[in-house]
């Protein structure tokens, strides 16, 4: 049987066992001629009413997830991105000669990437990221 539906079974059947107990609290408070007090099973009862109300008010917790469905249909084709731009060794600058961007070359002992076209030298224009620094000679 599903949690759900034992649930709600349960829930009904207790309802209903708990009815009278519920009528008899109601003219007890009203000081009613059934004014008499409860027995230890009753106040059970009554506790047990209590808690399933609090139980049915509060957030349902979550169950394990259930089973993988169907596959749904592919999706459709993407578009066609811009081919990406690879890296180039060029060796070492050359003053004038014109570099695209991806070149990498060699100059003053540093490594620098072009990333737009430029004559320019390395660090002499902002088209050239330093790469790798020039190390220390000793």
């Amino acid at each position: 049987m599903r949690p759900d539906v034992l649930g709600a079974s349960v829930g009904q059947a207790l309802r209903g066992a708990l009815e009278p107990l519920a009528r008899r609290v109601a003219a007890l408070e009203a000081g009613g001629p059934w004014a008499a007090p409860l027995s230890a099973l009753e106040v059970s009862v009554a506790t047990l009413h209590t808690s399933l109300a609090t139980l049915a008010a509060r957030e349902p917790l979550a169950g394990p997830p259930g089973p993988a469905g169907v596959p749904g249909p592919p999706g459709p084709a993407g578009r066609d991105g811009k081919d990406g731009v690879g890296l180039r060794y060029r060796g070492v600058h050359v003053p004038g000669q014109a570099y695209a961007p991806g070149d990498l070359v060699t100059a003053g002992g540093s490594a620098w990437y072009c990333h737009a076209a430029t004559t320019a030298a390395p660090g002499a224009a902002p088209d050239w990221q330093l790469m790798v620094k020039r190390g220390r000679d000793r």
